[in-house]
């Protein structure tokens, strides 16, 4: 029998968020809306986690599973938990910072230095938030997991707000594609662009010459015509640049 053991609201500033921990048996799964309030919750954020997943599948980077969910008549995305809490502890990136003491700035340097073992996640992290445009990879949206005192990179999470579900509907009716394009990179993580995150790294591992339109399309009934087309262009426009970087790695 399912059993809700953790019950909150997660605000931001693009609205307002359920979540909850779902346990069934021995396994733990996390339940997030999209914004909105209990009258009516946005569809994009389930739906982009899923996208998300599916596309981390296939550029083989390490990514919490979801899955889609109606519950209580509303579309839900639901993942499993990523690590056995018995075995491992977990901390953000904001959390590691305060256990290192280590500042903001320059923070992808003292990352690396600090632990040099995740240098190759976090270049992947990086080039995947810049082709599916994650504008929320704050310093709590990734983390790391310690089991024997050796420290390993989580799989990445929260997604939900990429590949341009932060913009309404009628945004997308109202603009240009590409000026939606170019509007739409901005970061909160090692800089303020996705772009310029970018200029950070020298390599990545990433196998980004991948099926991304069979993705899309899959979940193509959830968005309107134009919403869809922006994501398509914006994938294809992001693998290109990309590929026009100077990587050694790339697949």
């Amino acid at each position: 029998m399912d059993n809700n053991i953790k019950n909150y609201i997660n605000s931001s500033s693009l609205g307002v968020y359920t979540k909850y921990v779902r346990l069934v048996g021995e396994k733990k799964y996390l339940v997030k809306s999209g914004r909105g309030d209990k009258s009516k919750t946005s569809i994009l954020e389930p739906v982009t986690e899923c996208i998300c997943y599916e596309l981390a599948e296939l550029m083989e980077i390490d990514c919490a599973k979801y899955s889609l969910e109606i519950c209580e008549s509303e579309l839900v995305s639901v993942s499993e938990w990523f690590y056995d809490e018995t075995e491992e502890k977990f901390y953000s990136a904001n959390k590691l910072m305060k256990i290192l003491n280590i500042s903001r700035e320059n923070l992808y340097e003292k990352l690396v230095k600090s632990i040099p073992n995740i240098k190759e996640n976090l270049n992947n992290m990086i080039v995947f938030d810049y082709i599916v445009n994650n504008t929320d990879r704050h310093l709590k949206n990734f983390g790391f997991l310690e089991k024997d005192n050796v420290v390993r990179f989580a799989p990445i999470y929260d997604n939900g707000l990429a590949l341009g579900s932060h913009l309404d509907d009628d945004e997308m009716e109202d603009e240009d594609i590409q000026d939606l394009l170019l509007d739409s990179d901005y970061a909160k993580c090692f800089d303020t662009s996705n772009r310029r995150q970018l200029d950070l790294i020298t390599s990545h591992t990433l196998k980004i010459d991948i099926d991304f339109e069979s993705v899309v399309n899959k979940y193509s009934k959830y968005f309107s015509e134009k919403r869809t087309k922006f994501i398509l262009d914006l994938l294809k426009q992001r693998i290109e640049e990309v590929k026009k970087c100077c990587f050694q790695n790339q697949k």
